[in-house]
């Protein structure tokens, strides 16, 4: 049936697709994921933590800044990532996919809310206590599966998402390391 890895690779992605839309989604489900998926909602809580960060002690407040610089520059780069790639969303692609959303105009690859989901939790990870760390990888977890769940993008999307962060976070972690 598929005979090309990229064949193969793309059955995949819309095989897990299909699943979630016809396995996962659920009428009680729906309205939780529809909030985590908002760009809004992850604004307003990334909002917070760096409120917290910076009120905290300067530690914290030297990491807020840095996760700021991190996040504009993991969004720089999955923008220009999704001009390279020019990937069409998965509802575009396939009509039996259901998206549970307005469908995003830009371009599904790499995935920007879980790029960005997972630079905030890279960042702050070993600078917040561990009971809030763990907090901020559960949401970006939930940010992640949120795209796929509400139709919006692939799951190799969401995949390249969270290494893009994982690039961003060590740069940010080499760099940020000799200026101390």
């Amino acid at each position: 049936m598929y005979n090309t890895p990229i064949e193969r690779k793309i059955s995949m992605d819309i095989q897990i697709l299909l699943f979630i839309q016809e396995n996962i989604r659920h009428y009680i489900l729906t309205p939780f994921f529809t909030l985590i998926t908002n760009e809004y909602f992850l604004y307003i809580l990334l909002g917070i933590v760096l409120i917290y960060m910076f009120k905290k002690n300067e530690d914290t407040r030297r990491l807020a800044k840095e996760t700021i610089i991190a996040f504009l520059i993991c969004t720089l780069l999955f923008v220009v990532l999704k001009l390279i790639f020019r990937r069409p969303r998965p509802f575009d692609a396939f009509s039996q996919l259901i998206p549970l959303v307005d469908k995003p105009s830009d371009y599904s690859f790499p995935s920007g809310h879980t790029a960005s989901a997972f630079i905030c939790a890279f960042m702050v990870y070993d600078g917040l206590p561990k009971k809030y760390s763990i907090l901020v990888f559960i949401l970006a977890i939930l940010v992640a599966f949120s795209r796929l769940y509400v139709g919006v993008h692939y799951p190799t999307d969401i995949l390249a998402g969270i290494v893009l962060a994982y690039i961003v976070y060590k740069f940010m972690k080499k760099t940020m390391s000799t200026k101390k």
